[in-house]
């Protein structure tokens, strides 16, 4: 039986239950993908060998397929959100998490009773929080007061007349950021009413068909080798995605401009970048900050916290387990694994 210092191991694997480990290898008999960053992918070679299932939502599935993560067929469990699954002496379900298309908590509940959970990457509002658990085990890469957004309630309209500021100058733009956080940005732009072509390469094409399908309201999005995608670019009104790594192959590029979105800015939400008039970053996250980190524990107040130390480093995760002690000091708290082999994470 693993104790609670011992939840996360040291190579990002949650170890749930008896049965369970989540976002990483442990040789156990169930994997549990909670979403498609490379960071929660870990290990999964080693899972698929040694693992009697690999479980996961339909569009994590459908995703890693597009990025070309191979999974046995035989093995996959598509499971659909509150809906428990029964492995030897516990059931297995996963819980909505706004974080990126198909991205899920995880809840173990065993047979005598006690109850484990997960939350994996999430911000709030829009993630359910898990309540009446023996262990919460939380991520917290955002875990020290200092990171906080005071923008984030406004950073969605922020964000839209900022860009359609920059299009009404006669240039397009290019986006940067991370795959699942650049299907919410398009949804954002299209909710805010802003009617400008989407182009993107054909991976990023092909998860936000998967969006799409899956219930993202996304519309004129168009492959940028299709001869439709050629003419939308001659006439310099669009908006192109790329993957935020790919953002140093065109840092001298002008006559378009450059927009890099990260969750790593807190003191205001948009920053120019050498002062050219072309680059700008734009703090906008799919985590939670300090803030709604420590909401999520307060509200779910378990009996016992561990905190993943993987994605985050020891120094946060003590501040973190400080400020929880503050509020909440009856719950009993753990830092998991001690020393751990960062994982960086990918989404931010």
């Amino acid at each position: 039986m693993i104790n609670n210092k011992e939840k996360v191991h040291s190579n990002g694997a949650i170890l749930l239950g008896e049965q369970v480990e989540v976002d990483g290898y442990y040789g156990r008999q169930a994997r549990i993908i909670t979403h498609f960053h490379s960071d929660h992918t870990k290990g999964l070679s080693y899972s698929a060998r040694k693992a009697r299932s690999i479980i996961a939502t339909t569009p994590t599935i459908e995703a890693l397929e597009v990025l070309n993560v191979k999974l046995p067929k035989e093995k996959i469990i598509a499971l659909e959100y509150n809906t428990p699954l029964n492995l030897v002496g516990e059931k297995v379900s996963l819980l909505y998490s706004k974080h990126v298309f198909g991205s899920a908590q995880v809840l173990v509940e065993k047979d005598n009773g006690d109850r484990e959970g997960y939350t994996s990457d999430f911000k709030l509002p829009g993630t359910i929080i898990m309540r009446d658990l023996d262990t919460l085990v939380i991520d917290a890469t955002y875990g020290s007061p200092d990171m906080t957004r005071w923008f984030k309630k406004e950073i969605e309209g922020i964000l839209v007349d900022f860009i359609s500021s920059l299009l009404s100058y006669g240039y397009p733009v290019t986006i940067y950021a991370y795959y699942g956080k650049m299907q919410e940005i398009m949804e954002i732009i299209r909710r805010y009413g802003l009617a400008v072509p989407f182009i993107m390469p054909r991976k990023v094409y092909e998860l936000t068909k998967i969006s799409v399908r899956h219930g993202l309201r996304i519309n004129d999005y168009f492959d940028e080798s299709t001869e439709e995608a050629f003419d939308i670019i001659k006439s310099n009104w669009f908006i192109r995605f790329l993957h935020y790594n790919s953002r140093g192959e065109h840092i001298k590029s002008t006559g378009m401009y450059h927009v890099y979105v990260t969750g790593w800015v807190f003191d205001k939400p948009i920053k120019e970048i050498n002062y050219d008039g072309w680059r700008y970053i734009v703090g906008f996250s799919d985590h939670a900050d300090f803030e709604d980190t420590l909401y999520y524990v307060e509200e779910a107040n378990p009996k016992n916290l561990v905190i993943d130390c993987t994605r985050t480093t020891v120094d946060i995760a003590k501040r973190f387990m400080k400020e929880v002690k503050k509020r909440k000091p009856s719950i009993n708290i753990e830092i998991s694994p001690s020393a751990p082999a960062k994982v960086i994470p990918e989404e931010d």
